[in-house]
């Protein structure tokens, strides 16, 4: 039971009209009309009106104390974020040297007449190489059989081709191209020249290839490039590959140390979309378009002038622009310069408490823009203990960068940072090929109240289940979070070392209804280096942990819904989307579920459930009939019927790959 809510004083209008009334006769014995049309009684119920708003302000007092508690606890609101998207640089021309675009690189959306242009500053600098093959190979899917080289010089000459996979085509062979240099980020062009008979067989919009690149073996994975066009229709004719390339890694394979590019034949080879024969090239060139840097709805400040000290303890300043952005310390700091000497840095911390005399200490209020400088407390033997040094008389202090900005307003959709805010040689546009996400304005009050038993609850330490995903969810970027016990964990309690945690998230995506692609539910690896960062810094000694994503289970529905007889085909189609509506929505990772807080990890679905979601739907007679079929992207057949009960393991999510909903009258 929470602690009642105390009035230090409950009377209301009418109760004190009605004390003052009671009062008149032993004050004015004379007064004798006290009907609400004599003067007396309106100066009455003003001034009663006038205390009843002085108690109102009066019964604040315990709110105000518990904000002082809490300030005292060093729980404080949280500053606005800003939201992050991946800003893309196109190149007028593929350039035979090394080009830099610095961070700090603003770029914005088109200014108008109602609404100001929003800038996002890159965080990294992006070196553009050109590229530079040192081999290539053809490798089965067999592991087994042996690699075959090739000598890219041959294509100069007359009537000479490479085979791209060997002519016993399957699933998993793959052509590799090993780069001498890193292009990680990088817009790579393959300009191919092929023979127009390579490719027959498959769907020059959809053929069954697959472009990766090797991440290392820390990481162990190959991971997918974006096609953002292919020109060769599949190596059906001559043309161009755009490919966007996520981070790489080098690594030695046929002898060869370089970052390795390949181009894999996916499950879908042997079906109806197949290669009939290998495809063959006569020549290939690859070239650098442009590449993608990281950016975040941030306008940087260098070298802002803060003032000057007087000499005393506690000073403080204030930045100009507010609120300021989280700081990254290697480059954001205080410069202090005394007359004549060369400029101090002086460190930013949350609290004074560990500074002493000497101490380069100084902290920063997010929201304000405060600077405070440490101040001087009187101790009980009479010496006056200094926590942070003092800046002597008339010192310069100069703050080197910080940014300032975030919001809501700074989720701004795919396209929309087109304005490249400064020159650079060679860039001819750029753009934001996915919508930013993670702004969010300054938390409130109100908001703060409510999550102050979870901060008090955890005090930032992972000790529980729940503290670990609460903890996660801090994370930017992380939509949801599940700790698993060493019972749900593979393997049980048996094969789970001692201190093993195993933490799962569910990665922020722009739009979390309708149909979900596979690849947004894969967290970067910026991501998960991020949490268990965090995470590290806030569990116990000897805790190990795992932080990586879920797995998925992704379900197809073939529903079959009866109308009542003769509903016009408008009828049909409006049931028809909103049932299909409704399975996306309810089998859905981040709004699913019965609570519509999304799919409970590790929690079983009941064909039934579908019955029940369906037959809620406006204007079903029935349902005829539910078909829920587990399925793999990518792969053309082996559906696994649902028969009564799909059991989910603890580690995994339910989402919805494709739903086909019939209506019938």
């Amino acid at each position: 039971m929470p602690l009642p809510t105390i009035n230090l004083d409950d009377r209301r209008f009418q109760d004190i009209v009605d004390q003052a009334k009671r009062m008149i006769p032993q004050y004015t014995p004379e007064w004798t009309d006290h009907n609400v049309s004599d003067p007396g009684v309106t100066l009455i119920e003003l001034f009663a009106w006038m205390t009843e708003m002085l108690i109102y302000r009066t019964n604040q007092v315990p709110e105000k104390l518990y904000l002082q508690f809490l300030d005292l606890l060093g729980v404080r609101l949280e500053p606005p974020r800003a939201a992050q998207a991946p800003v893309t640089f196109y190149l007028s021309a593929p350039q035979p040297h090394d080009l830099l675009i610095p961070a700090d690189t603003e770029v914005a959306t088109v200014r108008t007449e109602t609404s100001p242009a929003i800038v996002f500053t890159t965080e990294s600098d992006l070196t553009l190489r050109p590229p530079t093959i040192a081999g290539a190979f053809t490798r089965p899917g067999a592991r087994s059989a042996a690699w075959i080289t090739h000598d890219l010089r041959q294509m100069n000459l007359p009537g000479r081709r490479v085979p791209l996979f060997p002519p016993q085509l399957a699933p998993g062979d793959a052509f590799y191209v090993a780069l001498e240099r890193d292009h990680s980020h990088h817009i790579l062009a393959l300009v191919v020249r092929c023979e127009t008979a390579g490719g027959a067989g498959v769907d020059p919009t959809n053929p069954p290839l697959q472009w990766q690149v090797w991440q290392g073996a820390l990481a162990g994975r190959w991971a997918s490039c974006e096609v953002e066009y292919d020109g060769t229709g599949g190596f059906n004719q001559d043309g161009e590959i755009i490919l966007h390339m996520p981070p790489m890694a080098a690594d030695e394979l046929q002898g060869i140390s370089a970052f390795w590019l390949r181009c894999r034949l996916t499950e879908a080879q042997g079906g109806a979309n197949s290669y009939r024969v290998t495809p063959e090239l006569s020549g290939i060139e690859i070239e650098t378009r442009g590449g993608t840097a990281p950016a975040r709805h941030a306008v940087s400040v260098f070298g802002e002038r803060v003032g000057r000290s007087d000499g005393t303890p506690g000073q403080q300043f204030t930045l100009i622009n507010t609120p300021v952005l989280a700081r990254d310390p290697s480059r954001d700091h205080l410069l202090i310069a005394a007359p004549g000497e060369p400029a101090e840095t002086w460190a930013e911390v949350a609290d004074f408490a560990d500074s002493g005399p000497a101490s380069l200490h100084y902290t920063l209020d997010s929201l304000d823009g405060m600077i405070t400088l440490g101040p001087a407390l009187l101790q009980p033997d009479g010496t006056v203990y200094r926590f942070g040094k003092v800046p002597v008389k008339d010192s310069e202090l100069t703050f080197s960068r910080y940014q300032h900005g975030g919001g809501v307003v700074g989720n701004v959709p795919k396209g929309a940072l087109s304005v490249l805010k400064s020159g650079i040689p060679y860039v001819a546009r750029v753009t934001n090929r996915a919508g930013a996400t993670g702004g969010a304005n300054a938390q409130s009050l109100d908001d703060a109240r409510l999550r102050v038993p979870q901060v008090l609850r955890t005090r930032m330490r992972a000790v529980t289940a729940d503290d670990y995903e609460y903890l996660a969810t801090q994370v930017r970027g992380v939509a949801r979070a599940c700790c698993l016990a060493p019972a749900d964990q593979p393997g049980g309690p048996e094969a789970v070392p001692p201190g093993q945690v195993q933490v799962l998230v569910l990665p922020e995506i722009d739009q979390v209804t309708g149909q979900i692609v596979p690849e947004q539910l894969t967290p970067s690896a910026e991501t998960l280096g991020a949490v268990q960062s965090y995470l590290s810094e806030r569990c116990l000694i000897g805790s190990r942990m795992e932080v990586r994503a879920p797995q998925y289970i992704w379900l197809s529905c073939q529903v079959r819904l009866r109308v009542r007889p003769r509903s016009d085909a408008l009828l049909e189609a409006e049931v028809q989307r909103l049932a299909s509506e409704a399975l996306y929505r309810y089998l859905n990772p981040f709004v699913g579920g019965a609570e519509g807080r999304g799919w409970p990890f590790g929690r079983d679905l009941h064909v039934s459930e579908i019955f029940a979601l369906l037959q809620r739907v406006p204007n079903v007679e029935f349902v005829d009939e539910v078909q829920v079929n587990v399925r793999e992207p990518g792969r053309t057949g082996g559906a696994q019927p649902v028969l009564g009960r799909l059991d989910v393991p603890p580690q995994a999510l339910i989402c919805s790959y494709q739903h086909r909903v019939e209506v019938r009258q």
